[in-house]
């Protein structure tokens, strides 16, 4: 028998729902997916790309003159891109949403997030100038090692041998904390509104459990930039559209459970 009760609590199955699916998109910690993800990011910006291919083109080309015009003043571009590159992850959430990517979502970043953007340009910058003046440490210290041990003055392969095996490795680690958060950090500062210091933390745990995907498609789109120069670089129009909706595609994969529930419905 059907009760008509007024006072009856109401079906709550459809806030339930919507509470789900907003779930997926909520941030957690780095998870490591397939090494054969690293390829399927490029899929996926292909994909995404294709979705909209003359606005990425008509962006790409703001993007570059930006950058380009920017480049005279010391410094700009490392604070702007970051917050040209967050305001491309809200747009890309929108557009794998549902919605249009539009031309004014690269200039998003401006309005949500912009403080913290600017701040994560300014670490980045730092962590660049850290990483030169680490090479030029490693630099005058192997002069002054060979000059002491060589009283000829000439090198001794022993010793640049050392600093090599020494220097190398601390190269390559400043490089990937430097590459990891300008891959992680716009993403999780604009789509999870992180602080700067915990997107920080949270890129170089991403990148570290991923190592494996993150060479496959280094390499592979590496051959996608050898690629472009074929066209005289006319290629890039495609090729960094694609590389920004990887980036997008790897946070997706890394930081939440939303590919997690697609591959469930299909």
């Amino acid at each position: 028998m059907s009760s008509d009760n007024p006072y009856q609590p109401p079906s709550t199955s459809v806030e339930l729902t919507s509470d789900k699916t907003d779930d997926v998109w909520s941030f957690v910690e780095p998870q490591k997916v397939p090494i054969g993800r690293g390829l399927g990011w490029i899929g996926d910006g292909f994909r995404y790309f294709g979705q909209s291919a003359g606005v990425w083109i008509l962006i790409t080309i703001i993007y570059f003159v930006i950058l380009i015009f920017s480049s005279f003043v010391p410094f700009a571009t490392n604070i702007l891109q970051p917050m040209l590159v967050g305001g491309l992850m809200i747009g890309l959430h929108n557009q794998d949403n549902g919605g249009a990517l539009e031309v004014q979502h690269l200039f998003e970043g401006f309005n949500q997030a912009a403080s913290k953007l600017a701040l994560l340009g300014a670490l980045i910058l730092g962590i660049t100038i850290l990483m030169m003046i680490a090479m030029l440490i490693i630099f005058f210290i192997g002069i002054a090692i060979v000059s002491a041990l060589d009283s000829s003055g000439g090198p001794s392969p022993v010793v640049i041998t050392i600093l090599l095996l020494i220097g190398i490795p601390i190269m390559l680690a400043v490089m990937l904390v430097l590459m990891s958060v300008s891959w992680f950090g716009p993403p999780l500062v604009a789509l999870h509104d992180l602080p700067v210091g915990e997107a920080f933390k949270m890129s170089i745990q991403g990148l570290k459990r991923n190592i494996l995907p993150f060479i496959v498609f280094s390499f592979f789109m590496m051959l996608l930039f050898m690629l472009s120069a074929l066209t005289f670089y006319l290629g890039l129009l495609v090729v960094i559209p694609v590389l920004m909706a990887a980036s997008y595609a790897s946070w997706k994969d890394v930081f939440t459970h939303a590919n997690a529930q697609n591959q469930a419905v299909l």
